[in-house]
């Protein structure tokens, strides 16, 4: 009867450990972009006169060995602007990177890696906010970004100067159990990057940065006007799909307004 009971305790020890194991994805709401005229998405301006409606998503990566931030959003102080700003570019914001974390008992400091997928300032605008944590950087990418042609730029993330920093080439798994790996993609940007996530009940899936900016940019291979180097954005573009067709990876372009909708509302997640 004794061995039972110690049995039984291992077992529920067991299921609680395997509960607390799982690697959870949050998706947050960074702000919305209304773009009237997409003309400077594709150099063959096949979507001139086109509007659309971009999201500016963050993503929370919640692992046992700690919590990864995904592409850190438009600057929160937007959200202080109930107008926004902007004319061809409008952009918005109803609720900040902060306040979504306080839902989940988080703040910013609680973020131990912070990894962008380039810098422009939808995806690395609360970038200041994580000075403090890891940042898990493209060695290309941040070489430019700290580039003195870079200086006016710099004051948006200035605080990942001086930040713990990883820097890698080509891949960089960041909990070391292939959960979450960066892949260096450059062309966008010198060093713009993609993140392979794979969960346990939701599989593998590949996030975009601005490798694509819609389903249709993806579908025609479009190079905006806004673009470091065709040739090696064409290059990335093929490794991105072959890694989604390798993995079995749900792609989610993160500006797609329909890919965004189609995730967990926050505060529910994948896993």
């Amino acid at each position: 009867m004794k061995l039972f009971g110690f049995a039984a305790v291992l077992l529920v020890a067991a299921t609680n450990a395997n509960a607390t194991d799982s690697v959870q994805l949050y998706t947050l709401d960074c702000g919305t972009i209304e773009v009237s005229d997409m003309v400077s998405f594709d150099k063959q301006r096949r979507f001139a006169g086109q509007s659309i409606t971009l999201k500016v998503p963050c993503y929370l990566i919640r692992h046992p060995d700690g919590d990864l931030l995904w592409d850190a959003g438009l600057d929160e102080a937007l959200a202080a602007n109930p107008e926004g700003i902007g004319t061809t570019f409008h952009s918005t914001m109803s609720q900040t990177l902060t306040s979504q974390l306080a839902e989940l008992g988080m703040s910013p400091a609680d973020i131990e890696y912070l990894s962008l997928s380039h810098w422009h300032p939808d995806h690395a605008g609360n970038a200041n906010l994580f000075g403090h944590s890891t940042w898990i950087a493209n060695r290309a990418e941040r070489d430019f970004m700290f580039s003195d042609a870079m200086k006016e730029a710099q004051t948006g993330y200035s605080a990942l100067k001086t930040a713990k920093t990883i820097l890698f080439d080509e891949t960089y798994d960041v909990f070391g159990d292939g959960s979450a790996v960066v892949y260096g993609t450059p062309g966008h940007t010198p060093g713009h990057s993609v993140l392979l996530l794979t969960l346990n009940s939701a599989g593998a899936l590949l996030f975009s940065g601005d490798l694509y900016i819609h389903e249709e940019s993806r579908t025609l291979r479009a190079i905006p006007l806004f673009n470091t180097d065709i040739g090696q954005t064409l290059q990335s573009m093929d490794r991105f799909e072959a890694l989604a067709e390798q993995h079995q990876a749900r792609v989610v372009i993160e500006h797609d307004k329909n890919h965004f909708e189609a995730m967990p509302k926050f505060p529910k997640y994948l896993d």
